[in-house]
Parts: C-alpha cells; structure tokens; sequence
C-alpha cells in the first residue's frame, strides 16, 4: 500500500509540476528547434495560396461574422479559399454562407450529418491550395495571424503550426478567469513543446497544415485536431507554436456547461491514444517523452487522484499519512464548496480553481467510460458561449 500510494502521488506530481520543469531544462541547455520563418515583408505570401476550412454545424448565430473576420484578413484575396464544410446544418448556416458566394466563398453542403471528421476527410482533399488552414466558427483571427502561422512552412520539414489561442470572458462570466488561467499553464507547455518541433495536437480554432500530409481519419475520430497533428509528427515532420498567430475564443458560460464538452474530449482522449500509439515508442525520443509525460499521465490523472486517496487510507495509522489523507479529504471539500457557491452564483477563486481541477479530472474519467462503453457520439454540439 504504501508503494502504490507513493506511486500514484509521485506521478501526479510529476505531469503536473515537474514534468514543465524538465521542459524548461531541455530547452534551456540544448538548442532549441526553431522554424526557418519567410523574410518578415512576405512572411510567404508570395508562395502559399491558402485553403481556410470551417467546419459548421448549426452556426447560424456565428458563421456570418466568421466569414467576415475570414475576409477582412491580412492575406492577398487571390491566395486565399474559404470553405464553409457544413456537417448536415439544418438552420439558416447554409443559407448566409450563400450570401457570400459572389466574394467566393465556398459551401461544402453535406446534406446527411456525419461528424466533423468525415466532414475534413472530403472536404480537405477538395481544397486548390497547398497549405489548408482549420478553424472553427465561433473563432476569430487577429488580422494578421494567416501570415504569421503561414510563415513558418518556410521549413521544409514544417509540417503543422498551431496558432495561439486566447480566451475571453464576458464581465459575467466567472469560468472564463479559471479557464483562462489553466489555459495559460497548457500554452506555457506548448510554446516549450513547440520549440522542439514535437508540439502535441493543436488548438482547433487556428492551425495549419500542409495538404500533401493530410491522411484520412477514421470517421469516429472525436477530437481530429488532435489526432490530424500527431499524424503529421509521425510522418517525421515537425509541429510547431507559433505565438503570433493569435485567435480569440469566447469560454463557456459555466463550469457544467464546460464539463460536457470535457466529457467529449475526454472520451477523444483515450480514443486517441490507440489512434497514435506509434508515437508512445521511446525510440520517437522527445515526441514519445513528451506524449507519456504531458498526455497519457494528464489523462489518466483521475484514476491516479482516486488511487493515492484510496491506498492512503489504508495507512493513515502513521501520523505522516494521516496527514496526507486529511490534505486531500480537505482538497476535495473545498472542490465541493466551490461547486455549492457556483451553483449559487457565488465566486471565490480559490474554491473555484479547486472546483475546476477536480471537475476536469471527473470530466476525463466519465470521458474514458464512455470511450470503453462506445457510447460517446462523434457527432459535435456547440458549447453555449
């Protein structure tokens, strides 16, 4: 018992602490992989006609305004494709993606829903131009951020750049301030990640990929922007961060509404696991340290948050443990608290990250059930923003 406690809290530490410290020592002390960008005038430009893909589904309060912003971009109009892949929408999407069809947008009108990986596996193939650039509706791009991802393919070995992703908040939306601060600590990961070229999936509101690297993903692929990435870094190429491409997303209203889409990705998760498995071979080397280290123990976090509670238990006659066992039995009631004050429209930071923790954690849990279950549904819903 007192191994397997010690187990547990050791790797729970690990992903989660020492695993970013290690990252800033091996790219402290060895040199770091940095794309060989395009001269900052063309940033590539004058090379890449790019193919912007939006995946929708029932979009009709968003895909305006995304068209827009898709439009207004920094990017040479005969360059760049937008294609709007409509998963079997069935409100007004497709009819005001029409309504752009003399600036040349392009409707992919998928009468049957399918899922958005199915969407991409026709869609993708289908776009003119050699850098295809994802994105989701409800995201918006700084004016610049095309260039700035389509840069770095100056790098032949670059295969994928992932853009950065900032969330906003509504002044009422307190999920927003404990959303954004986790989401700070993954970017930290990423941009040290991203600068050994072994960056792990992408932020699904903004990447780019190139065309020719593209395979097809099974059509229950849950998370794709996850799984298209890995693909690529297992082809050999490279994926990279690139911090000035920058895109804004609104976050969810609350932290329930949030766990669903949690669930979701947690399920997706796991799937993933099975879907990349080649690259958990230590002879990828970083790549493979990388997945074992942030991925696969984050995501089985939960069992391990269950496994040092449940084995210290079992060993709280030592003053040491005890004192272990009320930590976390502690922990886990100020999660409980920040949940009843949430719920009451109360909001205390400090409860309210220990809320979120654990409600991701179970989120990730209730993810793996359903993914052994084969219950969860590729089939995507819009989060209430």
């Amino acid at each position: 018992m007192h191994i397997l406690f010690w187990l547990a809290l050791i790797l729970i530490t690990y992903t989660y602490l020492l695993y970013p410290v290690a990252l800033l020592v091996l790219t402290a002390f060895r040199k770091p992989f940095l794309p060989r960008r395009r001269p900052a005038a063309t940033y590539g430009v004058e090379i890449y006609g790019v193919s912007i893909i939006v995946s929708a589904y029932n979009e009709e309060a968003v895909i305006e305004e995304k068209i827009k912003n898709c439009l207004d971009l920094d990017y040479p109009n005969e360059k760049l494709e937008i294609i709007i892949a409509s998963d079997g929408s069935d409100d007004r999407t497709n009819e005001i993606v029409r309504g752009f069809s003399d600036k040349g947008v392009v409707l992919a009108d998928y009468k049957a829903r399918r899922g958005k990986a199915e969407a991409l596996n026709q869609t993708i193939p289908m776009a003119k131009n050699e850098i295809i650039v994802l994105s989701d509706a409800n995201t918006a791009f700084r004016k610049d951020a095309l260039k700035m991802l389509v840069r770095n393919f100056g790098d032949d070995m670059a295969g994928c750049v992932c853009g950065e992703m900032i969330f906003k908040s509504k002044r009422e939306n307190k999920t927003g301030e404990l959303e954004g601060f986790y989401w700070k600590y993954e970017v930290f990961l990423k941009r040290l990640e991203g600068r050994k070229g072994s960056l792990l999936g992408a932020n699904g509101g903004i990447y780019a990929i190139r065309k020719k690297l593209f395979e097809r993903i099974p059509s229950d692929t849950i998370i794709d922007d996850f799984v298209i990435p890995m693909k690529i870094l297992e082809k050999g190429y490279r994926v990279v961060y690139e911090p000035e491409a920058i895109a804004y997303e609104e976050t969810a209203k609350s932290i329930i509404q949030e766990m669903a889409r949690r669930v979701r990705i947690g399920a997706g998760d796991f799937q993933s696991l099975v879907l990349t498995r080649k690259l958990l071979n230590p002879l990828r080397g970083f790549s493979a340290y990388a997945f074992w280290s942030h991925k696969v123990l984050r995501w089985f976090a939960p069992f391990l948050l269950l496994g040092a509670l449940f084995f210290n238990a079992f060993i709280v006659g030592e003053k040491l443990y005890l004192m272990i066992f009320m930590l976390q039995i502690g922990f886990y009631g100020l999660a409980f608290i920040g949940r009843l004050f949430s719920t009451s429209n109360i909001h205390i930071k400090t409860l309210g990250f220990f809320y979120y923790f654990v409600s991701m954690n179970i989120a990730l849990m209730v993810g793996f059930f359903k993914f052994v279950s084969g219950s969860q549904s590729v089939m995507w819903k819009r989060t209430e923003r």
